[in-house]
């Protein structure tokens, strides 16, 4: 029988494969459905606490999938670490995708989740606003950051 800690682990490993996969009945299932989803911050209209399993996959992943060419976006976990006393998993992974409008996003998001029974309970996503801002549309710079910082 798998221990607490070994099903911690295995709850954030399965979300992250099957969001890489494009499979969302397997993430959904890892989700509690009361989740709590915090995309951390202020200058994003995407960075917002999303609540339940249904506002995290109509608003937030809907959005995702409506802006990236389909089977385009990759991930790529560089590190899992437990705290298994609080219940707690916290991720870095690498997102990559192409948008449809031909943008290049490239970011490094760290996540801190609760995982209670097996599934998660409570997200706190941390990751560079600025190239969310660019990628989706919200701000002005939409060309490569080189590019608009040449003084010519």
């Amino acid at each position: 029988m798998e221990d607490a800690s070994g099903s911690q682990m295995l709850a954030v490993r399965t979300f992250w494969e099957a969001q890489a996969a494009g499979d969302a009945e397997t993430a959904r299932a890892v989700l509690a459905k009361d989740v709590e989803w915090t995309l951390v911050g202020h200058h994003s209209s995407l960075a917002r606490t999303y609540r339940g399993v249904d506002e995290f996959f109509e608003e937030l992943i809907g959005t995702l999938a409506a802006t990236f060419v389909p089977g385009s976006a990759a991930m790529e976990i560089r590190g899992m670490y437990l705290d298994a006393g609080q219940s707690t998993v916290v991720t870095h992974l690498r997102e990559t995708a192409t948008t449809r409008d031909g943008l290049f996003f490239d970011n490094d998001i760290v996540t801190i989740m609760t995982v209670i029974d097996g599934r998660i309970t409570r997200c706190q996503e941390f990751m560079d606003l600025h190239e969310v801002r660019r990628t989706f549309g919200e701000e002005d710079l939409r060309t490569p950051l080189a590019r608009s910082n040449i003084q010519g």
